[in-house]
């Protein structure tokens, strides 16, 4: 059988499909995986979250991510630690100010782990605005630039469908169906 009607998983865990049709391996970086929300850091930060202040969004001015980072919810303990479940906005605010600056845990927690948060934020609020400064750039340049992303668009449509007739005409093949007459 080349798959069942939903792809699935042969007993082995190895996908029904053999060589032609695989399961790609997932990639979860040990840090960031999930970004929780500024207002709640046990839940994870969304575009669908009405409140504003909830998300750092690629395109926010410099202001509004100062704005968000300051008013983002924080708790009255001393210093900042990573891993405490009863502190789960320290462990995402420091996991945000990690993924900016590339820093390791050991890293961040030596240079921020005796700050207070009015000492911390404005770090924060730094990496995080240094961080998206390239990218926002870019972002700029793109849309500039008449006719650029229609022409990215149209280049990565046609080598998926390069990819995707390969692939259809290999399933044919291992399924004994004849080559397809245009």
């Amino acid at each position: 059988t080349l798959t069942s009607p939903k792809g699935s998983r042969a007993p082995s865990g190895r996908f029904r499909g053999g060589d032609i049709l695989r399961v790609p391996d997932a990639y979860i970086p040990e840090a960031g995986a999930r970004v929780m929300s500024l207002t709640d850091g046990s839940a994870k930060m969304s575009k669908s979250n009405p409140a504003e202040g909830s998300r750092i969004n690629v395109l926010d001015t410099p202001d509004e991510i100062a704005k968000k980072i300051k008013r983002c919810k924080t708790d009255a303990v001393e210093g900042l630690e990573f891993g405490n479940p009863e502190r789960p906005e320290a462990t995402n605010l420091l996991t945000i100010y990690q993924l900016c600056t590339g820093m390791t845990k050991e890293e961040v927690l030596r240079e921020c782990g005796a700050m207070r948060w009015g000492d911390f934020k404005p770090a924060l609020t730094d990496a995080v605005v240094e961080h998206l400064s390239p990218i926002q750039a870019r972002y700029a340049e793109i849309i500039e630039e008449e006719g650029y992303l229609d022409g990215v668009l149209k280049r990565g449509a046609d080598a998926a469908n390069e990819v995707a007739e390969k692939t259809v005409a290999d399933v044919r093949d291992a399924m004994g169906f004849m080559e397809r007459i245009r």
